[in-house]
């Protein structure tokens, strides 16, 4: 039997600022990291990973009126993963949006 260990770890930071009654603005960045695999393909199924993952995004978020928000937020996701040659490597950016209506 091997002996694995599943070791990673993550972190995340949130920040997030009040600009007025109605606007919000808000910022997250999150690392990813896993590095524990272990060849062992002579005896068994090799396991583990060996990846890195890196987001960063904005957001801003404003009360339209009292039953309708909106928001937009643009966000950087980036992954290395070092098991699979680059063929699940990215860098993305991504925007969206949103629209909230409360219906009271």
């Amino acid at each position: 039997m091997t002996d694995f260990d599943n070791d990673y770890w993550n972190a995340v930071l949130t920040a997030g600022i009040a600009l007025d009654e109605r606007t919000d603005l808000s910022g997250r960045y999150f690392f990813y990291r896993a590095s524990n695999y272990k060849n062992n393909s002579t005896t068994s199924q090799p396991f583990g990973a060996d990846a890195e993952e890196h987001g960063v995004s904005i957001g801003w978020n404003r009360k339209l009126s009292d039953n309708t928000r909106a928001g937009l937020r643009y966000g950087f996701f980036s992954n290395d993963e070092g098991l699979t040659g680059g063929n699940n490597d990215y860098n993305v950016s991504v925007i969206s949006g949103t629209m909230e209506v409360s219906f009271q």
